[in-house]
């Protein structure tokens, strides 16, 4: 947790770290006589090589549905149907009796009964984890890897996903990051919103069902674990919008920090701009000349369509996608499939998702760099990092790396245009929001001064808001269990939308600071419509002229340009509590964040058994360390 860190063990030179300050303060025995720092790296350098691979035929994840396969129906996703995927072909019409890419997902009678996927986790820390060849300080991880286990499921499945914290001064969440999860609020895994944490030692069993299909990633919710490793790909298997021949899976990319992210997190709260040290891809990436860094390497058929499934997992950096001399084809942005649209490279801010389509060439005998550029003013590393982070191998037997030059491409940070992403499942917004905008109008900024309110007793900070204050939740009172209380106090910013139909307006602004800082929104628990994206201020007049209500691009994710709006547009028809807030780590874990009460009145009815939530909350009150945790918070909890 970013606010513990473990007193030190001096017998075994252990330290664990507290989230406060690199200096210890006489009288407090939670903080460590000096935070660990990265050791300077060894002369020998990296060879630099790309070693030649074997690259293994991928096998088909398979799907079942026992309820539609004994009374006939087949599987229909082939090379040449991949917009099909289960079809009763003794229908009178069978494309009349068939999920396929144009079942409307968000009405349950158009989503496939599947099986239940049973899946084990643990959360644990892990000193050998070195993705880019540098030892990282204190990392945690799901079952020990970087990143974790790819869980997979097929469009409709229920998951039973059972996670163990093992990390002695953490506790834990885990959330499935744009999992709609209808009527399973209490399973979106957010900390102080939707459930205790998970202490040392406890479980807690997460069950939800896959309406959605798609790729997507699950990550911790806890404090700053994500950045610190507690990431992994999810993919729920379905239909594509354009047809390929062979799945390459997840290409999960992130940027990396050696020392532990609450290091970073004090260099954001002190005002400083965060640093991270490197670029790395499915866990492989190089840090300048240390050796043991490594590309990841996939391997391309000649003349064959590969599908790419590409996650931003980073804390602080967008990037530029693109593979030297290479188109792509874009079939689904986030968990919605799109009409497909062709670029040679490919903006991703933090938490989105793209899949994408790429044809290998017929005569192809070299290999081909895939690279991740930093976007401008989005993301800052400490050394200039290789943006050449991977290789598509034609060759596998080839032991040098490629020499292939990059694409021209606009590094600016600005989300993907709006007139490109069209979803196949069209939504039609109603011009007349619910909703008061004015009231629910929210502006991205700092604290005009240090706030003596949050956090321990001398650590003034600035924080990051979107309402009046900051998001601050109590890890021992999730929002579910109290939604009374969770309204009537500030620091849980609690947005209150009563409505059952329509859809509920949001506009975000980022004009009132003195330096442009482009922000990724996130909302849990819904899928968002892009009404409008400007570089200008919001106005009430103009900004709603811009508006697209007819079929807009609807996502998860979406960025906020700096000094400019952001305008988003929801179906109020999940109630529950739910997190909107920025995905730059730190940034969430300042305050800019709030939570969308959707019909409060309705929560408790639609919610599961709580008995497992609320024992997790009891064994929560009772862990040694939480009185000190509570009492020594310095970060939203988020």
């Amino acid at each position: 947790m970013g606010w513990l860190r473990e007193c030190v063990d001096f017998a075994l030179q252990i330290v664990a770290l507290n989230p406060f300050s690199p200096f210890l303060l006489d009288g407090n025995t939670q903080r460590p006589l000096d935070l660990p720092h990265q050791p300077e790296l060894p002369s020998e350098l990296a060879d630099g090589s790309c070693p030649g691979i074997q690259c293994p035929t991928p096998q088909p994840f398979k799907c079942s549905y026992p309820t539609l396969e004994k009374e006939g129906w087949e599987f229909c996703n082939t090379e040449d149907s991949r917009d099909c995927w289960i079809r009763d072909p003794k229908a009178t019409n069978p494309i009349f009796s068939q999920y396929d890419v144009l079942s409307d997902y968000e009405n349950l009678d158009q989503v496939p009964p599947g099986i239940t996927r049973e899946y084990w986790l643990e959360v644990t820390t892990n000193e050998t984890v070195k993705p880019d060849g540098v030892q990282k300080i204190l990392g945690n991880y799901f079952n020990g890897t970087y990143p974790g286990p790819t869980l997979e499921a097929c469009w409709g499945d229920q998951l039973v996903i059972h996670v163990t914290n093992r990390v002695s001064a953490n506790g834990t969440t885990i959330h499935w990051h744009g999992i709609r999860q209808l009527y399973s609020n209490e399973m979106d895994g957010v900390n102080g919103i939707t459930q205790c944490p998970i202490s040392d030692n406890d479980h807690f069993t997460y069950n939800f069902t896959a309406t959605q299909y798609g790729h997507t990633w699950y990550h911790s919710h806890y404090s700053l674990q994500y950045p610190d490793g507690v990431t992994a790909p999810l993919i729920i298997h379905g239909p594509t919008s354009a047809n390929w021949d062979i799945d390459l899976g997840p290409i999960l990319i992130s940027d990396w920090v050696h020392e532990t992210a609450y290091i970073a997190y004090d260099v954001e709260m002190s005002g400083g701009a965060v640093s991270t040290d490197s670029i790395v891809v499915n866990g492989h990436g190089h840090y300048q000349d240390a050796p043991g860094g490594s590309y990841f390497q996939t391997c391309f058929t000649p003349g064959k369509k590969h599908l790419l499934k590409l996650i931003n997992g980073a804390s602080t950096t967008s990037f530029k996608f693109s593979i030297d001399d290479h188109n792509m084809t874009v079939v689904a942005n986030d968990l919605v499939a799109i009409e497909p649209f062709e670029v040679d490279s490919l903006f991703i801010g933090i938490g989105q998702r793209y899949t994408v389509i790429v044809q290998a060439k017929d005569d192809a005998s070299t290999d081909y760099w895939m690279r991740t550029v930093p976007t401008t003013g989005c993301g800052g590393f400490s050394t200039t990092p290789d943006n050449n982070t991977a290789v598509v191998k034609y060759n596998s037997a080839s032991t040098t790396c490629p020499t292939s030059p990059p694409n021209a491409q606009n590094t600016s940070c600005e989300d993907v245009h709006t007139d490109l992403l069209n979803p196949i499942v069209p939504w039609r917004v109603d011009h007349h929001p619910r909703n008061n905008v004015t009231k629910d109008t929210f502006f991205a900024r700092l604290q005009d001064s240090p706030d003596t309110t949050l956090g321990p007793p001398g650590f003034p900070y600035v924080h990051w808001l979107l309402q009046e204050h900051p998001l601050w939740i109590n890890f021992s009172r999730p929002t579910i269990l109290d939604v009374d209380a969770a309204i009537a106090d500030p620091n849980y910013v609690v947005i209150e939308e009563e409505y059952d139909t329509g859809f509920v307006y949001l506009v975000l602004d980022a004009s009132h600071l003195q330096f442009n800082v482009t922000h990724p929104i996130h909302l849990h628990g819904s899928d968002f419509v892009v009404l409008a994206q400007s570089a200008q201020p919001w106005n009430e007049t103009t900004g709603p002229e811009l508006f697209r209500y007819d079929n807009p691009p609807r996502r998860d994710v979406a960025m906020l340009p700096g000094g400019g709006f952001l305008a988003l547009a929801f179906k109020p028809d999940n109630p529950g509590a739910w997190l909107l807030h920025c995905h730059i780590a730190w940034h969430a874990s300042s305050g800019l964040a709030l939570q969308i009460l959707i019909r409060p009145r309705d929560v408790p009815g639609y919610l599961g058994d709580l008995a497992e939530t609320r024992r997790v909350c009891e064994t929560w009150a009772q862990f040694p360390l939480t009185a000190e945790i509570m009492a020594n918070q310095e970060d939203s909890g988020v």
